[in-house]
């Protein structure tokens, strides 16, 4: 295959794979997190992964095709920069929920996060109009997590910055 058919995808895969390294970087599931309190229905913890796996192979195709679509170079940059802040994005709410052990803090960042796969999602419209149901998975699962997020802030807050 010629590169251009391969650096797209070797990109969405180099992407998501460091957004899932950053997440998992930033993510410490020691005595802290075993001891909160947990609605019955949370999923076990090792499924995270493999959830976490199929979310991101998604998005990953989604860009791809969302690439290899038509638009403009604008609408490209700006479905990378909604690719860029989303990235930050699900980071940023690992870190806040994980290492700074503030759920309450990460139930708040969730909604700036969510908007951002509804940006990713906009933004392929102009680019490839069928990449957007790949995103499908990624607003699903965020909206079951947040669901959890926010039940583990019932179960557990009022929390501090210890």
């Amino acid at each position: 295959m010629a590169p251009a058919v391969w650096l797209p995808i070797t990109a969405a895969v180099a992407f998501w794979c460091a957004v899932a390294v950053a997440g998992a970087f930033v993510t410490d599931i020691g005595p802290w997190y075993r001891a909160l309190r947990q609605p019955w229905w949370k999923p076990p913890d090792a499924l995270f992964g493999p959830i976490w796996t199929t979310v991101f192979l998604c998005t990953g195709i989604g860009c791809v095709l969302a690439w290899r679509g038509g638009g403009t170079p604008d609408e490209r940059q700006r479905f990378l920069l909604a690719c860029v802040i989303n990235g930050l994005g699900n980071t940023w709410w690992s870190w806040l929920f994980f290492r700074r052990r503030r759920p309450d803090w990460a139930l708040r960042q969730v909604v700036p996060f969510w908007l951002s796969i509804l940006g990713m999602y906009w933004t392929t419209r102009p680019l490839a109009y069928e990449a957007g149901i790949w995103f499908a998975p990624y607003l699903g699962w965020v909206a079951i997590a947040t669901y959890l997020n926010w039940t583990v802030v019932r179960l557990n807050g009022p929390f501090d910055a210890r």
